[in-house]
């Protein structure tokens, strides 16, 4: 068997370690691809109030419609979010936690 030199012995020992940075930083995730702090703090504000609402079962068609205007939005926000698109379900969150307001959550 040949024996590699140590040369390219630290070459594949570097594109080893660089693969496993790589894999690191990509399970980690990029810190300016995720959602920020506040947008996390609406998202679970706006699913607790949604929770709630549901809870009580409000019988008024009036706030029934509301209701579900703010679930469609608080699901399009989510589907927003798993794509990455934060400034969309910021938009999406804030006009479900506008429609809660208005139902009086």
């Amino acid at each position: 068997m040949k024996r590699r030199s140590l040369p390219a012995q630290l070459r594949w020992v570097s594109i080893g370690v660089a693969l496993l940075i790589w894999a690191g930083l990509a399970l980690a995730g990029d810190p300016a691809t995720q959602p920020s702090p506040e947008l996390k703090a609406l998202e679970r504000k706006v699913s607790l109030k949604l929770a709630h609402l549901r809870d009580e079962g409000p019988t008024d068609p009036g706030l029934r419609a509301q209701l579900h205007d703010a679930q469609q939005l608080d699901m399009d926000a989510e589907k927003a979010l798993a794509a990455g698109d934060y400034n969309t379900a910021e938009d999406k969150l804030v006009k479900a936690n506008a429609v809660l307001g208005r139902i009086g959550m």
